[in-house]
């Protein structure tokens, strides 16, 4: 049955929240409520608010859909134009300043001309309530995709003649209720999962995502058991190049699940180490638990240390589409991550690095550089470009690169193609914990790892650093063969 709804008045908020207000005007209602000059001017919002067709005010607030809020969201340009629609309707500002004014609009100004070219098929529907007291849960949310985009001198506009600022609720718990998209709306397969019980794809559930591999036998991350693993002698020293390429990263943003740092293509890559092809390095992400608790991925010996980093690569000789669907179609490199100023990881184990050397200052200097980028991107999908100097080498700093796991995996998230040689690295990357706590309080996310996987068949290798010819080992035995001959 289709049901109709009468519109009453539409607000514009900000900070991206959901805040409406009843109230019954002649011609076209605008209750102002915002906006703070230091809010970013793209977070303000529009409410066009109505009730159910027939209903008085007071029934439609006790009806579970007796509201109907359009969802609006207002982006601030540079070079918008400053008259036209909203530019007759702010001139109105400057009339109702005083709590409980309200002036007669005279231009002819529709809700269309507000809106303007905004994509109406593509929009959010979920149930929920007023967002201010009393909160009634009477309300069928519509959330549009697209903003509209007005100058931001316009918006300015609004807590400048008000004197109003920071007039939103908070975001509220979305509990047991389902968020639906238009058909029009692309869903970002990216976002369709989660590592805790907030959407409907927590890791238990991983495996019936669509084309998902969650559910195979050669997942990641592993616990590595350091008793059974077996030396392998194949495995060589790696070839790191460019590496030390101060230049390398593109950008740095927020997945949504993780911090991924990307990097410009064809130029960093890496070989040997037991590798059979050259692998282009792609992207490093980080995974993190929260501030009292540990959230590398790999764990060692059951041990689990705060972070952990993965440098991914991919095969030179293949295209991406392909690397998934190969089984070393993908290298990715892992470094756990622990506090400078703990002799030990909370769990213990620091026992399996080998004779960790206190980090210089200048490695110290390039994570103070990467951190600083992470308040930029606070918001989920926000990117930042990087200007400053960090090289891969650099982050890495002193951490012995000979000594590490292999295993054949997986990705650890979906659709966790097993797709992936692993390389986990014994010694542990020294970074401040102030820097490392930044990761979930900027990133807005904690817990961003999933849970060891069985093993099943697979074997893991190992290699220690002392296993390596290094220079002394060569020098004694040519001395030897020297000693032999004479």
């Amino acid at each position: 049955m289709e049901v109709h709804y009468r519109s009453l008045a539409f607000t514009i908020d900000n900070m991206c929240s959901l805040v409406c207000s009843l109230v019954l005007c002649v011609c076209v209602c605008v209750c102002v409520s915002l906006l703070c000059l230091i809010t970013p001017c793209n977070l303000s919002q529009m409410h066009i608010v109505s009730l159910k067709k027939d209903l008085a005010v007071q029934e439609a607030t006790g009806d579970s859909e007796g509201i109907a809020v359009l969802g609006f969201f207002i982006n601030a340009t540079e070079d918008g134009d400053a008259s036209g629609p909203w530019g007759e309707l702010t001139s109105y500002l400057t009339n109702i300043t005083g709590v409980g004014t309200e002036v007669n609009i005279t231009h002819p100004i529709s809700i269309n001309d507000l809106i303007g070219d905004v994509n109406l098929t593509k929009f959010y529907r979920y149930l929920g309530s007023l967002t201010t007291p009393d909160c009634n849960e009477a309300v069928v949310w519509t959330v549009f995709q697209e903003p509209i985009n007005i100058n931001k001198n316009l918006i300015q506009l609004f807590p400048e003649k008000t004197k109003l600022s920071n007039v939103y609720r908070p975001t509220q718990n979305l509990n047991t209720r389902q968020v639906y998209a238009s058909p029009a709306t692309p869903l970002t397969p990216g976002h369709s999962w989660c590592y805790d019980d907030h959407c409907n794809y927590s890791p238990p559930y991983w495996h019936v995502l669509p084309q998902s591999h969650c559910g195979g036998e050669h997942q990641s991350p592993i616990n590595i058991d350091t008793k059974t693993a077996m030396e392998d002698e194949n495995l060589d020293d790696f070839t790191f190049t460019k590496f030390d390429d101060k230049h390398a990263i593109k950008y740095i943003i927020n997945t949504g699940h993780a911090v991924k740092c990307v990097l410009k293509e064809d130029v960093v890559e890496v070989s040997g180490g037991g590798l059979a092809h050259v692998y282009s390095t792609l992207q490093f992400h980080f995974h993190w638990g929260s501030h009292d608790s540990d959230g590398s991925e790999h764990t060692v010996d059951s041990k689990r240390y705060p972070m952990e980093m993965h440098i991914v690569n991919k095969r030179k000789d293949l295209t991406l589409e392909q690397a998934l669907q190969t089984p070393d179609g993908l290298a990715v490199l892992g470094f756990f991550i622990q506090a400078t100023d703990s002799t030990k990881s909370s769990g213990g184990s620091e026992a399996h690095e080998t004779n960790p050397p206190s980090q210089p200052a200048s490695d110290m200097d390039a994570w103070n550089k990467l951190t600083s980028y992470l308040p930029a991107i606070h918001n989920i999908s926000s990117q930042v470009n990087v200007t400053e100097e960090i090289s891969i080498d650099d982050l890495l700093g002193t951490v012995s690169r000979d000594a590490f796991y292999r295993y054949s995996g997986s990705l650890t998230t979906p659709s966790c193609n097993q797709a992936v040689v692993w390389t986990v690295f014994k010694e542990s990357i020294k970074v401040d914990k102030n820097l490392m706590k930044m990761f979930p309080a900027e990133a807005g996310y904690h817990d961003v790892f999933r849970p060891a996987q069985p093993l099943h068949s697979r074997k893991i290798y190992t290699r220690s650093a002392s296993s390596a010819p290094g220079p002394t080992t060569q020098f004694l035995l040519l001395a030897c063969l020297c000693a032999f001959f004479v």
